[in-house]
C-alpha cells in the first residue's frame, strides 16, 4: 500500500516538475493556442497560451509504465502504450498544424477518424490474438461480444469513442484534467478490489501525472493540453477499461466524457430534424457558460458530479 501511494506522488510530481520547463520551451517558440470563433466570446481572451501541453503528460506516463510494469508477464500493457503513443501522435500532427496555420482548423474530420480506426484496430486484433475477447463475462458475454468480431468492433467503437469525448471535454481550464486524473484514481481503486496489480500501477500513474499537470491548467491556465494530451487521455482510459474487462463500467466512471459527447449528438440530431437547439451551445459546458455561471464554478462542479460517478462506478 505504501509503495501504491509512493508511486502516485512520484508521478505526480515528476509530472509537475518537467512540465515547468516545457512551458518556457512552447512559450519561446510561440507554440500557441487558436481559438475558434464559434465558442463563447469570454474565450477568446485564452488566445495565445501556449499549446502542445501533453506532450510532458504522455511521455511521462509512457516512461513511468516501462519502468513500473513488466512487460514479460502481461503483453497488453506494452499495446495499451503503443495506442497511447498512436492517438498521442494523431493529436500532435492536428495541434501543429493548428500553430502553423495559426487557426483552430488541424486534420479533418475523417483524417482524425480514419488513423484513430487503423490504430485502434490493431490494438483490439492483438487483445484477439491473446484470446481477451474469450474471457469477457456478464452481460457483455450474455449479448455475444466474445465473438471475436463484436469484440472487435466493440473495442474499436469504445477507444475511438472515448478518445473524441475526453477530446471535447477540454474546452475549459481543468475540465479534463480534473475529470481524466478523477477517472484514473477510481479505476486504481477499481484496480485495488479486482486484485488486478499492473491495472494499479497503470491507473496510480496515469492518476498522479495528469493530476500533477492540474497546477499549470488550473484555475488560470498557463499551458494547454492540446489534442496530444487529450487524444491520449481517452485511448489510455478505454484500453485500461478494455484489459480489465471492464467496459460497463467505464460508461459510468467516464459519465462526464458520455454526457459531453451526448449533448453534442442530441444538438445535432435535434437542429437537423426540427431546427431546434436544446442546449444554448455544445459541448454541455459550454451550455453552462451561457447560462452564466463562472468557468471555475462549472469546471469545480464537474469534477465533484466525476467523483459521484467514479463512486457509483466502483460499487456497482
Amino acid at each position: 500500500m505504501i509503495s501504491q501511494v509512493l508511486l502516485f506522488f512520484s508521478a505526480l510530481i515528476v509530472s509537475f516538475l518537467i512540465t515547468y520547463p516545457i512551458v518556457r520551451i512552447l512559450k519561446f517558440f510561440h507554440l500557441t493556442q487558436s481559438i475558434r470563433q464559434e465558442g463563447p466570446v469570454t474565450h477568446q481572451a485564452k488566445a495565445g497560451t501556449p499549446t502542445l501541453g501533453g506532450i510532458g503528460l504522455v511521455l511521462t506516463i509512457i516512461a513511468f509504465t516501462l519502468v513500473f510494469i513488466n512487460f514479460e508477464f502481461d503483453l497488453k500493457y506494452l499495446a495499451l502504450i503503443i495506442l497511447i503513443t498512436g492517438f498521442a501522435t494523431i493529436g500532435l500532427i492536428d495541434d501543429l498544424i493548428k500553430v502553423i496555420r495559426k487557426q483552430n482548423l488541424g486534420l479533418t474530420f475523417w483524417q482524425k477518424i480514419v488513423a484513430q480506426i487503423v490504430i485502434t484496430g490493431l490494438f483490439s486484433l492483438f487483445l484477439i490474438s491473446l484470446g481477451h475477447h474469450q474471457t469477457l463475462g456478464g452481460l457483455l458475454k450474455a449479448f455475444g461480444f466474445s465473438n471475436f468480431i463484436l469484440f472487435f468492433l466493440l473495442s474499436t467503437f469504445m477507444v475511438v469513442g472515448t478518445a473524441n469525448a475526453t477530446n471535447l471535454t477540454d474546452g475549459l481550464n481543468g475540465l479534463l484534467v480534473g475529470t481524466g486524473g478523477i477517472a484514473f484514481l477510481f479505476f486504481a481503486v477499481l484496480s485495488a478490489k479486482l486484485f488486478i496489480p499492473d491495472a494499479l500501477t497503470f491507473s496510480l500513474i496515469s492518476a498522479g501525472v495528469i493530476l500533477g499537470f492540474l497546477y499549470y491548467n488550473f484555475p488560470k491556465a498557463q499551458v494547454f493540453l492540446g489534442d496530444v494530451g487529450s487524444l491520449a487521455i481517452g485511448a489510455a482510459l478505454a484500453g485500461l477499461a478494455l484489459i480489465m474487462h471492464q467496459e460497463l463500467r467505464l460508461i459510468v466512471i467516464g459519465g462526464i466524457f458520455v454526457a459531453e459527447t451526448l449533448s453534442v449528438i442530441l444538438q445535432v440530431t435535434s437542429y437537423k430534424l426540427w431546427k431546434k437547439r436544446i442546449f444554448k451551445m455544445t459541448p454541455l459546458h459550454h451550455h453552462f457558460e451561457l447560462l452564466g455561471f463562472k468557468e471555475r464554478s462549472i469546471v469545480v462542479g464537474f469534477w465533484v458530479v466525476g467523483i459521484i460517478l467514479g463512486v457509483v462506478g466502483v460499487l456497482i
